[in-house]
């Protein structure tokens, strides 16, 4: 029987090599980038100028705010105005997205009355986490292994105290997140399209480039949306059922089916 023995300093030594190469590596993934920021899009864009005079488009890692015309998507968007405009932030970022736009982790610069604890003082603030914080944007879950597993914590905590809060957006009781809204928005577009028309389904399903029965789902997603926007409506309306189809202008019998569906 035979006995292999290893070369331990050769052992270590290796490990060494690739400890540090490996610390390298994901050293040179991600970028930093300073700046000042001169235009606020909405709730999780914006636009900076940089020290050497280029303008660059960031979206926020790990969030989505409301869309402007979204509830309470104009109050996120100043919001962010107020966390960030004409003020120097440094970017953490790894990657563009298909429009070009920077998706980074945006760290304001406090002036120097920033607020100070006994032993440190916040120099930096985590700009998407402060809107997560304050119920001005939902936490994105679906892009969240962009984030550390330490700020993926954070954000997803602090959704849920905003959440349980009912601060910010969750004052409403089932607030549309936006890549929903933006779904229903086209699907609504589709459905008027196809109405004005006036055309059979199967042709029009061609002319849009989708196959008869995608066509139908979507003509049922985009009815069953907007079946549930009449019920909000006419709940929060205080009409009655002949009132509320008077004034906004749908059938008694449609609107029946709506409230009491079979």
């Amino acid at each position: 029987m035979k006995l292999i023995f290893f070369n331990t300093d050769f052992s270590l030594a290796t490990l060494t090599v690739i400890f540090c190469f490996s610390i390298f590596v994901s050293s040179v993934s991600a970028e930093n980038l300073h700046g000042k920021v001169v235009q606020v899009t909405d709730g999780d864009t914006l636009t900076l100028i940089d020290i050497n005079g280029f303008s660059h488009r960031v979206r926020l890692v790990g969030i989505y705010a409301p869309e402007k015309s979204q509830y309470y998507g104009q109050k996120s968007t100043k919001n962010l105005e107020w966390l960030v405009h004409n003020k120097d932030v440094t970017i953490e970022y790894s990657r563009y997205d298909r429009y070009g736009q920077i998706i980074g982790k945006i760290m304001v610069n406090q002036n120097s009355d920033a607020f100070c604890l006994l032993i440190d003082c916040i120099k930096k603030v985590d700009v998407g986490l402060e809107q997560v914080k304050l119920g001005m944007a939902w936490h994105y879950k679906f892009h969240e292994k962009e984030q550390t597993v330490e700020d993926r914590n954070f954000f997803s905590i602090a959704e849920r105290t905003a959440r349980k809060s009912k601060i910010g957006l969750w004052k409403d009781k089932n607030p549309i997140p936006p890549w929903k809204w933006r779904r229903d928005s086209r699907l609504k577009a589709l459905k008027k399209a196809f109405e004005v028309k006036g055309i059979k389904k199967k042709k029009y399903a061609q002319k849009i480039g989708v196959d008869l029965d995608q066509l139908n789902i979507f003509l049922d997603e985009a009815s069953k949306n907007e079946d549930e926007v009449i019920k909000k409506a006419f709940e929060v309306s205080g009409l009655e059922e002949e009132e509320f189809a008077a004034e906004f202008n749908i059938s008694p019998k449609r609107l029946e089916s709506i409230l009491n569906p079979k």
